[in-house]
């Protein structure tokens, strides 16, 4: 009996392993603040050595220092807070595991809370085309069209390693490529219709017949209005 009842909780805690966020549920909002306030406190530290800068040398690696930190924020902090929570059309939580969040919202949120000043609710409810256009240049943008989901991936990936967003027909999302992976993030309506980090060679949400990626990790322009705390203003 005593070694079924073992059995039983070994799977349990398995089940756990696989399927829980990596905050907990009940307290989610807890850790996640403090998450965001460590960010806060070293992004002001980059734009005390970005505002001390003499040369356009030492300026340049701060951004490249400011670009490391925005991504792995998003990567390893972040997201992870976000993963499972439920995907709904409206949905509009700020607070990662309660409630709802659409895919849109899931995307101005977290840079939101990753720092940049941006209107949250006006670039959620914009195309996703636009909110990328409202983020970053044109420089850092492609459009792909009528292009298979293997080859869109294999063209991303050759773009080089950083952080895009990427607009689809009806979806809007993170990709991030990192160490020859290309990572779909996104809240997704399909399957388990929760936040996810998947494949981006395998979503079926990225099957679009019309892309358009922003490599928002490139964008010095991005980056330093990070770093100086310059809002973002919406333009429709």
């Amino acid at each position: 009996m005593k070694f079924l009842l073992f059995l039983a909780v070994l799977a349990g805690a398995v089940r756990c392993w696989y399927s829980a966020p990596l905050l907990p549920k009940q307290d989610a909002a807890v850790p996640y603040r403090q998450q965001l306030q460590t960010l806060a406190s070293q992004r002001a530290a980059l734009a005390a050595q970005y505002q001390q800068a003499r040369t356009a040398a030492t300026e340049a690696a701060v951004l490249r220092q400011a670009r490391r930190l925005l991504v792995a924020s998003l990567d390893t902090a972040i997201w992870p807070a976000w993963y499972g929570t439920p995907w709904a059309f409206y949905g509009t939580t700020q607070v990662p595991q309660q409630d709802s969040i659409a895919c849109g919202y899931f995307v101005t949120t977290t840079l939101r809370d990753a720092g940049l000043r941006l209107d949250r609710v006006a670039l959620a409810k914009t195309t996703s085309e636009k909110l990328i256009q409202n983020l970053t240049d044109e420089g850092h943008i492609r459009r792909y069209r009528m292009v298979p989901l293997g080859q869109f991936v294999r063209q991303v990936q050759q773009l080089g390693e950083g952080l895009y967003l990427v607009g689809l027909d009806f979806h809007v999302g993170f990709l991030l490529v990192k160490g020859g992976q290309v990572r779909f993030i996104h809240s997704t309506y399909l399957g388990p219709g929760q936040v996810v980090n998947e494949e981006a060679a395998t979503s079926a949400a990225l099957r679009s017949r019309y892309r358009v990626v922003g490599r928002i990790s490139a964008d010095p322009r991005l980056l330093e209005s990070w770093l100086r705390q310059r809002r973002f203003v919406f333009a429709g």
